[in-house]
């Protein structure tokens, strides 16, 4: 059973977002263990094989602190095909906040799917499920990140972790935590992504 049936789609209709399936499992995989993915996750395991992409597809599905989603782009052909995933996980009910998350296909960087991809998951989480706080966690040398949510969210750097990702090899990442509340959401930053869709 999937884990929910929720489709968000944007204002674009080149991206959606869709409840994970089995058919992305394949692609799941070889999006967690690619080289580009590795650079700023260097916790994640170097192989990672379509069975373990199942197994945790479930694993997750039957976890309530947990909503993933599939990220699924237009191809040329006019048809969708998987090209990252995203989410609300450490969901807190009593507090109202969650964190996001987000990985996607290294050729589709820097082309505004990032951008598309979260504000449907900001929108999901704020607009949707009510929640007042979301929060991102990133590695401090992944600058691209940083900078997306400094000055194009308006996120607030609340933390900076040192050596808080080990790189499974004896090393360690340092981490910047960052926060936007409901009332930052409501008050600009939801209008602002969606005029900067429209630019794009």
């Amino acid at each position: 059973m999937p884990q929910h049936t929720i489709e968000l789609i944007s204002p674009s209709d080149r991206l959606r977002l869709v409840p994970p399936q089995a058919g992305d499992d394949e692609a799941v995989a070889f999006l967690r263990c690619h080289p580009e993915t590795l650079r700023y996750l260097r916790f994640l395991p170097t192989h990672f094989t379509p069975e373990e992409a199942r197994i945790r597809r479930k694993s997750r599905a039957s976890n309530s602190t947990i909503i993933d989603f599939h990220i699924h782009i237009k191809n040329e052909d006019g048809l969708f095909s998987f090209e990252g995933n995203t989410g609300l996980f450490n969901i807190d009910k009593t507090n109202k906040s969650c964190e996001i998350g987000i990985l996607l296909s290294p050729h589709l960087h820097r082309k505004g799917y990032a951008t598309e991809a979260l504000y449907l998951v900001l929108k999901h989480a704020f607009d949707d499920r009510r929640m007042h706080r979301a929060t991102f966690e990133t590695g401090a040398d992944n600058l691209p990140m940083c900078s997306w949510l400094e000055k194009v969210l308006g996120a607030t750097l609340e933390a900076k972790r040192r050596e808080c990702w080990s790189d499974m090899k004896g090393g360690y990442t340092d981490v910047h935590s960052y926060s936007i509340l409901e009332w930052e959401w409501s008050g600009g930053v939801r209008e602002k992504l969606e005029k900067l869709m429209l630019r794009s």
